[in-house]
Order: structure tokens, then C-alpha cells, then sequence
């Protein structure tokens, strides 16, 4: 989150989306935005990677949590596990280190809860400036014990492979993978998002999800899939391209900071498009919750996907599916068979 958040029942109900008032709806809608932006897979594997080492550094000190932090067992322990957690997400993911002295490390956390990290009385409750403070003193103890990685992890970068791959298949299964450049035209003169585009994009995903049982579509926003395109985004905004293969990704940061501010907000604008499209409330949410950002070297590319559900996806009334890079209607003579694909499906 772009700001820190105090800690208490209220603020975690608010987080999950189990309050109504508009300010809580705001606050859980916001974190939402912010897990897609990262990508929830990559999220959870950064999770899982600082948990298994906080987990190595305890097992390899002979102590439990409570017991190398304190002298004598503290009962709220909570609070001081998410500063330790914290601290070490910041150093190992944030700012991409590694541990080199693990002894010091282990030092360095013994009796750290009496010594380094200083809590107010109190239950669950506390404000963000209180836990930042707190993170800040443990960073700034433990810092020389980490050294910056010579290279990314790749366990921590997975969707870089993982955004190779799409382009590399997408030449064998063209039916479902999409790709623009950005939703503005490519015209100097002309600066409107252009609203069929991202029409043409969500009822093509539509498409996509008919096309075969279980499939999955992609549409990404940043790539150019000919040299020609790519030039011309260079022309209008003067940004080189990142070459892979036979495509030419351009990223869509150029784009948002000449029409939208920033990524962030070009991001929201496309979830909210989203909820305007004439689809159906599943396909809806399963678009929405299925849109992030992928950092490929300097390049921001968003992804749009959808998942097929266990109906035919419709599309302003219509079905439509995708052979090759063409979409078709399909015929009320032929809803049958469409109907009955994901009706075995079913069973």
C-alpha cells in the first residue's frame, strides 16, 4: 500500500471487505488493485520465501520465536512477528538482498524484542507510525548482515518466464492470445482512449473462453506482434522496444504517463472499463480479478485473462469463439453444440 495502515479488528475487517460503508469498500478495493499490480502468484511466492528463511534462521538458533527475541516469554507476540517478517520482506525482497552472515543475523535478533524493538502496551492495537518506527530500528540492526544479490532470484521474477512463454505459445495456439500496443491510437493528433479497441479486447476474451472446454485467454497490453507497429509507438512517443522472438514489447508506461498520470492509474481506468462492458457479473469478476502488471526488463505489460466458467461466455447478447486471430459469432442453429461442450463439461 502507497501508505501505512494501523493495525486493529476494524482496520482487518475493512481490508477483507466485510464492512459496507463506502470509505471500507474503498480501502479492501485499493489493497485488491494493489495484489494484481504485483501478481498474486508472484505475491505468495515472496510470502513463502521469507517465511521459509524466518523459519531456517529460528531453527538454525536452537530457539523458538517468543524465546530468541525475549529474555522471558512475552504473551503478545504477534505484533513483534509481524515487525521481524516485515523487516526481512523488506531487505530479501524489496531491496533484493541476501544474507551473508547468518551468525550475526542470529545475534542480532537475540533479544531483539527487549533490546532493538520497543512496542506500547496493548493488545493488536497500534498505528502505522508506531510499526513503521519499529521497522525502521530492526532494518537499520540487521542491515549489514545482508549484501545486495548479484542477480534476481528467479523464483521471485517467475512471470518473466512465465511472460516468455505466453509470446512463445501464442505462435502454436493463436486462438488464445492477444495482443496490442496500448488502447490509445497511434496518431499524433488523436489522444481519446479509443472505447471500441477495449470492446474489441474484452468480447475477444469472451471468445476466447468458448473456444475450447478449460481454456484460458490472454490479451496483453504493451506488445506489438510487427515490426511496423512498433516503430510507429516509437514515433509517437519516442521509446525504444524490447525485442523477443518475432515481438516487439513496447510497454505501456509511455502511454499511461502521456493520458493517465501514471501506471497505477491507468490501471484502475481499465478495471473500471471493465465493469462497463455488456458481459455477464461472473465474466465480469473473472476478468477483473485476473488483470496485472508484468515488469519485463523496463517495460510494463498488462495482462488481461479470463478463465472459462461453466456456461458460454456472452458478449453484448452474443456468443462468440476464435479461430486463429479471428473472431466468429456463433449461429442460434449452432448454440446446441456450443451449450453442449460445456454441459459434459459439467459432469
Amino acid at each position: 500500500m502507497d501508505k501505512g495502515i494501523r493495525s486493529s479488528s476494524d482496520i482487518l475487517n475493512q481490508l477483507y471487505g466485510y464492512n459496507d460503508s463506502e470509505s471500507e469498500q474503498s480501502l479492501a478495493s485499493t489493497l485488491e488493485i494493489q495484489i494484481q499490480k504485483i501478481n498474486e502468484d508472484l505475491l505468495i511466492t515472496n510470502v513463502q520465501f521469507v517465511l521459509d528463511k524466518l523459519i531456517e534462521i529460528i531453527n538454525k538458533s536452537g530457539k523458538t520465536f517468543n524465546s530468541l527475541l525475549f529474555e522471558n516469554q512475552q504473551a503478545k507476540i504477534s505484533r513483534y512477528f509481524q515487525i521481524v517478517f516485515l523487516s526481512l520482506y523488506q531487505i530479501l525482497v524489496e531491496e533484493n538482498s541476501e544474507v551473508i552472515n547468518e551468525k550475526l543475523l542470529i545475534s542480532h535478533l537475540n533479544k531483539a524484542g527487549d533490546k532493538t524493538i520497543r512496542l506500547a502496551a496493548g493488545g493488536g492495537n497500534w498505528s502505522a507510525k508506531e510499526k513503521q518506527t519499529q521497522l525502521d530500528a530492526l532494518c537499520g540492526v540487521i542491515r549489514s548482515c545482508f549484501a545486495k544479490k548479484a542477480e534476481n532470484d528467479p523464483a521471485r521474477n517467475q512471470w518473466i518466464t512465465r511472460f516468455e512463454n505466453i509470446l512463445m505459445q501464442s505462435s502454436t495456439e493463436q486462438a488464445l492470445y492477444d495482443f496490442k500496443v496500448g488502447l490509445h491510437p497511434l496518431i499524433v493528433t488523436e489522444s481519446t482512449l479509443n472505447q471500441d479497441t477495449f470492446s474489441k479486447i474484452i468480447k475477444t476474451l469472451t471468445a476466447m473462453a468458448n473456444t475450447f472446454p478449460k481454456s484460458t485467454g490472454y490479451c496483453l497490453l504493451g506488445v506489438a506482434d510487427n515490426k511496423e507497429t512498433s516503430e510507429k509507438y516509437k514515433e509517437i512517443y519516442s521509446s525504444d522496444c524490447v525485442s523477443y522472438s518475432n515481438f516487439f514489447v513496447t510497454g505501456i508506461d509511455s502511454e499511461a504517463k502521456k493520458y493517465h498520470v501514471d501506471i497505477d492509474k491507468y490501471f484502475t481506468k481499465i478495471k473500471q472499463l471493465v465493469g462497463k462492458e455488456p458481459l455477464s457479473e461472473r465474466d465480469k469478476d473473472n476478468i477483473s480479478r485476473n488483470i496485472f502488471n508484468v515488469k519485463y526488463f523496463d517495460k510494463t505489460v498488462i495482462i488481461l485473462k479470463i478463465e472459462s466458467g461453466n456456461v458460454p461466455s456472452v458478449y453484448n447478447g452474443k456468443y462468440y469463439v476464435r479461430y486463429a486471430s479471428s473472431l466468429s459469432e456463433v449461429k442460434p442453429e449452432n448454440f446446441s453444440e456450443l451449450f453442449s461442450r460445456f454441459h459434459q463439461l459439467k459432469q
